[in-house]
């Protein structure tokens, strides 16, 4: 299994649950259809989006796709895994500072695109499947 997909294994949080996320340190990664768009990291990861998150705007933009995900770490491992993390992933959104309307428009292609490519790939095997069951004696 790819190591990046991984992330996808670790315990999540949906943008509307954000405030029920533990009071550990640790590294989090917000992610969409599985992309993973940020790390970050946080000594208290509850304290971290009790209030606005820096990134909590775009987070929102995601819903009901996006996800926090997030690996409960000691302080002593913080700083060097989310160099790490950072360094092994290059998520788009630890590149800048403030998003542009490029960024976005290309985030929100991103998301819908991969939504539109899923509904289409189940729809053809849903149509395959009625398909074979009507051909049957």
């Amino acid at each position: 299994m790819s190591d990046w997909l991984r992330i996808f294994w670790l315990p999540s949080k949906p943008i509307t649950k954000v405030k029920e996320l533990p009071q550990d340190a640790g590294v989090y990664y917000i992610t969409a259809l599985w992309i993973v768009l940020y790390v970050g990291k946080a000594k208290n990861l509850r304290n971290r989006w009790k209030t606005a998150h820096h990134r909590y705007q775009q987070f929102k933009l995601l819903h009901p796709f996006g996800r926090l995900h997030y690996r409960v770490l000691s302080l002593k491992q913080l700083d060097a895994y989310e160099k790490l993390e950072i360094a092994r992933l290059r998520p788009t959104w630890n590149q800048t500072t403030r998003p542009s309307f490029w960024d976005l428009l290309g985030l929100f292609l991103a998301v819908w695109g991969r939504v539109i490519v899923y509904v289409l790939l189940l729809s053809l095997a849903i149509a395959a499947l009625i398909y074979l069951l009507l051909q049957s004696p």
